[in-house]
Order: C-alpha cells, then structure tokens, then sequence
C-alpha cells in the first residue's frame, strides 16, 4: 500500500511539473500612446505561424510609450507578433506587396529585410521565465 501511495504522488509531482507554465514578461516599446490598440499574437509552431494561427493573443491599450505585459506559458519556442492598430480598424493594414502601413515587432528581428519564418524568429521559453522586448517599428511611413 505504501509502494502504491508513493507511486501515485511521484506520477502527480511529475504530471504537476510538465503542466507548470513559465512567466513572461514583455516589454514594448515604440508604441504611440493615443494611437491605437496593441494586438500581440503567440504562435507555438510553424504551422500556426504560417497560417496565423496563434496559440495566445493580447490586446493592450495603448497608454505609454513603453507598454509591459505578463503572460503564462508553457516551456517551449514560440514567436512573438505585435502590431499597433493605428486607425482602430481591427486588422493589420499592408500595402499591395504586403508590407505593413502601422507599427509592427516580431521577435527576434531588427526591422530589415524580410522577416523570416518560425524558426528565425522564434524565441526559447524555460521554466524560468523570460523577458522579452519587442520594439514596435514602422517598416512603411
């Protein structure tokens, strides 16, 4: 009975462990306060990535300069996708080519050239936590 009490509770630390999720604290600056929501997009694979499938999303309003968010993941690779909502329209306004006409950060990418796909841009979450900075910039004046 003991063996089978002490199996039981290692197979919940271990079930409790893989389910813990990690901090993440991000960091946006670039944000023109006033000027419109800040929609941010997590993607976990390079399925969803390529689909615009997100696994998370967040809205933050746009009150400073610098906007901070917490959020609660899993430990894993993800890419972070954050546009500012200039003209309050609900979506991403891109020219013909696509290029987008507001603010946009994704992570791990400096503003030249095309961004990439998932696995450029991705970025490593540990069981730790991370913190994250996404500088919103406009790629198209």
């Amino acid at each position: 009975m003991r063996r089978l009490a002490c199996a039981v509770l290692g197979l919940a630390a271990v079930l409790t462990a893989a389910g813990q999720e990690a901090a993440v604290r991000l960091s946006v600056p670039g944000v023109k306060p006033g000027g419109g929501t800040v929609y941010a997009a997590v993607f976990d694979s390079s399925e969803g990535y390529r689909k615009n499938l997100p696994f998370r999303t967040l809205t933050l309003p746009p009150s400073a300069p610098t906007m901070e968010a917490a959020l609660s993941l899993p430990p894993g690779e993800y890419v972070f996708s954050l546009y500012q909502d200039l003209n309050s329209n609900g979506k991403l306004d891109t020219n013909f080519i696509g290029i987008p006409r507001e603010p946009v950060g994704i992570s791990n990418y400096d503003g030249k050239g095309p961004p990439g796909g998932f696995d450029k841009q991705k970025v490593r979450v540990s069981a730790g936590g991370i913190v994250l900075e996404i500088r919103l910039i406009a790629i198209n004046p």
